[in-house]
């Protein structure tokens, strides 16, 4: 029998969404719900042709026109499919068996999942119990195996950032550990640390088309670092990882960004509104930075979630991480979807734990620290 290797044999089965999600209210995967720019659309519609189905992707002009965007020299950016493809392409360069990560926790599952292919290790730093992360906290994992920390920043599922502050704090003392600042999420939190790159020779940024640009389907991300660090990992990434199709889409989408950032003040606005109902029902959430609220409903949180299903709204249930139980996670969407998502939940309200203003907490629940 041929066996694979260790490290496979040791790797947790991913979690993603159920399928069969189309038409239904999305708010279980942080997608953009309304939709990309019309504009957006219509340039894929005129590349679905033979002659441009049939050729080889090209980069060159892609890669300059989307550094200009993101204000980076093109030997800065290198392209990828999707976040999880640029964190492939860090493991690939960078990590070798034995080496160890330092990731919060909870986080991105797809670190330590690539990390754990390459034949690492993950150091998990667990959140306080107020959901608030250091560096102190983050530096106090690092060792002499310490290859790379990758932050999500907003992180997810939490919705939390660790201030700039912290980044700082964290680049500075531990020059020989390569940061990978994740910024999926960074239109709904106007924080990012991308001008950063030219002074600290340990930092990458990520970015995705998938979030607020609304291309997840398209798959394209971007890796943003100094050249010194970008030049090995572009010769050890798949040559042709990112399709044609996605390259015309992002480059349309560029030009259409007011679209992006009007959306994601609706989205932002629309969050308030979502916590304030939920300050108003005594339902305890992490405040966030992000298009997505992290609640803690109670031990009926999954018989929530399914009855919230049969409604045709999807959201997530973290109750399969112990330290997590009872909480369920919330896309938040358009003004429509967030009032549609605010009747379902008053629906359900019986079925909740609720916290009361003095803090304490009707039924029998506790606040899970994590």
């Amino acid at each position: 029998m041929v066996r694979p290797r260790r490290a496979v044999e040791r790797l947790k089965a991913y979690r993603p969404p159920r399928e069969g999600r189309g038409g239904k209210l999305r708010l279980d995967f942080n997608e953009n719900t309304v939709g990309c720019a019309p504009q957006v659309v219509r340039a894929l519609r005129s590349k679905l042709n033979g002659d441009w189905l049939s050729r080889y992707p090209e980069y060159e002009e892609a890669r300059e026109k989307l550094a200009r965007y993101f204000g980076v020299a093109a030997d800065e950016l290198l392209l990828a499919n999707g976040t999880d493809d640029a964190i492939k392409m860090v493991c690939d360069t960078f990590v070798g068996p034995g080496d160890e990560l330092i990731v919060p926790a909870p986080t991105f599952p797809v670190y330590e999942f690539f990390h754990t292919v390459a034949g690492g290790r993950t150091t998990r730093v667990r959140y306080d119990g107020k959901f608030r992360l250091t560096a102190r906290m983050l530096l106090a994992a690092v060792n002499k195996r310490t290859r790379w920390m990758a932050i999500a920043n907003p992180n997810n599922p939490t919705a939390t950032v660790v201030s700039q502050r912290d980044l700082r704090t964290i680049l500075r003392e531990a020059p020989d550990v390569l940061v990978l600042v994740d910024e999926a999420y960074v239109d709904f939190s106007g924080q990012t640390v991308l001008p950063w790159i030219r002074k600290y020779p340990n930092l990458v940024v990520t970015r995705t088309f998938s979030k607020a640009f609304g291309l997840a389907a398209l798959r394209l991300g971007c890796i943003l670092t100094n050249a010194r660090i970008a030049e090995p990992m572009r010769r050890a990434q798949n040559p042709f990882a990112v399709n044609s199709l996605a390259l015309a889409c992002a480059l349309e989408a560029i030009k259409h960004d007011r679209f992006v950032a009007r959306y994601a003040r609706q989205v932002c606005s629309n969050r308030d509104k979502l916590c304030g109902f939920l300050d108003r029902i005594g339902i305890p959430y992490v405040p966030s930075s992000s298009n997505f609220v992290l609640a803690r409903v109670g031990s009926k949180a999954s018989e929530i979630a399914l009855k919230l299903r049969g409604q045709d709204i999807l959201i997530r249930d973290w109750s399969y991480d112990p330290r997590l139980l009872g909480y369920l996670r919330f896309t938040v969407g358009s003004t429509e979807q967030t009032r549609r998502l605010i009747q379902g939940l008053a629906e359900f309200r019986p079925m909740m734990e609720t916290q009361t203003r003095n803090g304490s907490q009707s039924k029998s629940s506790k606040r899970r620290p994590l």
